[in-house]
């Protein structure tokens, strides 16, 4: 990849990957999952995450091009390995646009009602809706097509207006319509434990939102000087979008009214909160606010769709170019787009847009199939150091097996907390993945490479593992192990899993 965009714009591409969907919706969900309480989730977020971004960068900057991600698991694994988490890695990225246009189109529900309805408590798109949402995410790919250096252009003045508006409601709220005596009322201010924390973090959207760091990853091969700015980059967008989550957040919990938590913070809810913080901003009386919000909750989710629109053709043009997918999937135009890879990607978000349940529901999801394949950047850190010991690195991380085994646990737990739903379909979804990839091994390619199968046992143990914790744990499971003795158990897992990782590289 050339060297088409700077540091400073590749912090924008980062923080604009965090910044969409989830400042709309997650402070309402966090809410009705942890109280007041749910200010803590995002800091502990991103502090948790560090452990995972400072791991990445190192080995993201030892090979400083796009197709990093596919290639890594490939250098130690092999290419079962490689092949069973990139694909993972991408299929969520190219589902978030989806996610973000339902966003948008459940916002622009408010104003343009006949975009949703409702069945109980979901939204669902009318038809009318569905050809709103293939418009929007039909322009992702149009504007992908003429490049990179297009992209950037575009998103550094949506990054700008996104950090605007959110540092803005958080301003007026607090001027306008903030009740300190929220955080004590109505159960005090953790009323369901730190086991709400850990499921607004990530059912509430936390996790969701922060995990977008891994943009600088993929798109790190386009500025010059990777190791010295990158880990600055991943550590700074963490820190800056946790901060302006949690103000958010606490606004939020600190602008609700007393005929709205009747029922306790688990049943929250009021009119309009199909928009949260348009309908705060309009009981307020704060009509201008109230219009910007509405035409921020467009900018938003549209310029993060598009981030993971563009990262997700990459990752796929990737994986066809290690030949983890039809090499046509590699394919670029004249102006270096993958424009094969964008059109598949658009195949598929058609598909998922009609089998979406909620936001909520899929936020949960898709985080647990990203972080599952973000587990792949820390065991490539403990297997490179063994492997290319001498091996020039421009970061180099102090404590890095430590380190990465702390990472490797927060993904552990992180797929855990979105629950036994999340995990089941994440479970079956890998098998059909691994069931398609051998078909066309065995149909295509006659088994002419090797695919390392014993290097990918312990991808295969560790995603089922976290299936039986998530089956017998306390988020949507059936509640057998003891609250908060999960978590010391999961600490033995990851360690068992991570040394299998670390004895099965190449």
């Amino acid at each position: 990849m050339k060297k088409h965009i700077s540091a400073f714009s590749l912090l924008l591409i980062s923080l604009s990957s965090m910044i969409g969907s989830g400042w709309l919706f997650g402070s309402l969900y966090s809410a009705q999952l942890a109280g007041p309480a749910a200010v803590l989730a995002w800091p502990l977020a991103a502090f948790l995450l560090m452990f995972v971004a400072l791991s990445y960068a190192e080995v993201a900057t030892m090979f400083p091009h796009a197709d990093n991600l596919a290639a890594l698991p490939l250098q130690t694994h092999g290419r079962l390995t490689s092949v069973m988490l990139s694909g993972l890695a991408w299929l969520s990225l190219a589902t978030i646009p989806v996610i973000e246009t339902q966003g948008l189109v459940q916002y622009a529900s408010n104003y343009l009602p006949g975009l949703m309805t409702k069945i109980g408590v979901v939204s669902v798109s009318t038809p009318l809706g569905f050809m709103f949402a293939l418009v929007i995410l039909l322009s992702f790919v149009i504007f992908n097509y003429f490049g990179v250096r297009l992209f950037a252009r575009i998103n550094s003045g949506f990054t700008i207006w996104k950090l605007i508006v959110p540092a803005l409601t958080v301003i007026v709220i607090f001027q306008v319509s903030y009740h300190p005596k929220n955080l004590e009322l109505y159960g005090g201010f953790m009323p369901y434990g730190w086991q709400g924390v850990m499921a607004a973090m990530s059912s509430g959207g936390a996790l969701f939102s922060l995990l977008g760091f891994r943009q600088v990853v993929v798109m790190m091969g386009a500025i010059k000087e990777p190791g010295k700015y990158v880990p600055l980059i991943l550590i700074g967008s963490l820190i800056l979008t946790a901060v302006l989550y949690a103000g958010l957040q606490w606004s939020f919990i600190g602008s609700m009214r007393e005929q709205d938590l009747i029922g306790g913070w688990s049943h929250l809810s009021f009119k309009g909160d199909a928009g949260p913080f348009a309908a705060l901003a309009g009981f307020a009386g704060l009509i201008w606010l109230s219009l910007l919000l509405y035409t921020d909750a467009f900018v938003s989710p549209f310029a993060t769709g598009l981030v993971f629109s563009t990262t997700a053709g990459h990752l796929l043009a990737s994986m066809g170019k290690v030949e983890n997918a039809p090499l046509v999937l590699a394919k670029k135009n004249k102006h270096q787009a993958p424009w094969v890879s964008l059109s598949v990607n658009f195949l598929l978000a058609t598909v998922m847009f009609f089998v979406l349940e909620n936001w909520q529901a899929m936020a949960a999801f898709i985080v647990a199939v990203q972080i599952i394949s973000y587990s792949v950047g820390l065991i490539c850190l403990v297997a490179l150091r063994k492997q290319l010991p001498d091996y020039n690195r421009p970061f180099r991380l102090r404590c890095g097996r430590f380190i990465a085994f702390l990472g490797f646990y927060v993904c552990t737990a992180g797929a855990y907390w979105c629950g036994w739903s999340s995990v089941l379909k994440l479970m079956l979804l890998s098998a059909l993945g691994l069931t398609f990839y051998l078909f066309y091994q065995g149909i295509f390619k006659q088994f002419k490479q090797a695919l390392h199968f014993k290097n990918a046992l312990w991808l295969v143990a560790y995603i089922v593992g976290v299936g039986v914790f998530s089956y017998f744990g306390n988020y949507g499971g059936s509640h057998q192990i003891p609250v908060y003795w999960d978590l010391l158990y999961l600490v033995g897992f990851s360690a068992v899993v991570f040394m299998m990782a670390e004895y099965s590289r190449l």
